[in-house]
């Protein structure tokens, strides 16, 4: 008898080969039978773990998000806030950049999430956490007397939105350099509220 593998292994296995078959066929084309192949189990085994298509994609994603949220991990340490969201702004785009499978599954994601309203709480969820995260750094930044008085939620959304932007022209522009585009953002969105 094969020795079954622990849980979290055989998930991520899982969730490896659905990013794979989702990118090779699209989300329609897609198959519990196709994703379950790929990932050497059952239908049943893989229905064991998710009982639809739809949760192995939110499910992928998740851990895809697991990333992000070291990142913000590692950029709360820093000893300074500029210093954390500088941290966060390069290591946030260098992920993307150099993951481009999980990139195109992003996106992928982020097209069939817009026509599923259920699939769709997920990622209101992620952006609810991501302006969490910005707004709270911004607004200790400001406790800290780092930073002036200034509207945070106004810096998180359009960090945000400029970051997300920044990854397409990225993709598409090589001539986009990595450390100049960090550099660009900390002139418009840092050094204004420095004090």
């Amino acid at each position: 008898m094969v020795p079954r593998k622990p849980r979290e292994k055989r998930i991520n296995e899982i969730t490896q080969a659905a990013i794979e078959v989702f990118l090779e066929k699209g989300y329609e084309n897609t198959t519990m039978d196709a994703i379950a192949k790929k990932a050497g189990v059952s239908k049943g085994g893989l229905y064991h773990y998710f009982p639809s298509k739809d949760m192995v994609l939110i499910f992928a994603n998740d851990k895809i998000s697991e990333k992000v949220g070291e990142i913000m991990t590692s950029a709360s340490e820093c000893t300074s806030v500029k210093e954390g969201i500088l941290h966060y702004m390069e290591n946030y785009i260098r992920y993307w950049l150099e993951h481009p499978k999980e990139t195109a599954f992003l996106f992928l994601s982020i097209a069939k999430m817009l026509e599923k309203p259920e699939l769709l709480k997920y990622y209101q969820q992620y952006t609810a956490d991501y302006m969490a995260f910005f707004e709270g750094a911004f607004t200790m930044g400001i406790q800290q007397g780092e930073f002036k008085e200034h509207n945070v939620r106004t810096s998180a959304i359009t960090l945000v939105a400029a970051l997300d932007g920044v990854l397409s022209y990225m993709i598409f522009d090589e001539g986009l350099i990595l450390e100049e585009v960090v550099q660009h953002f900390e002139e418009k969105f840092i050094t204004p509220i420095v004090i």
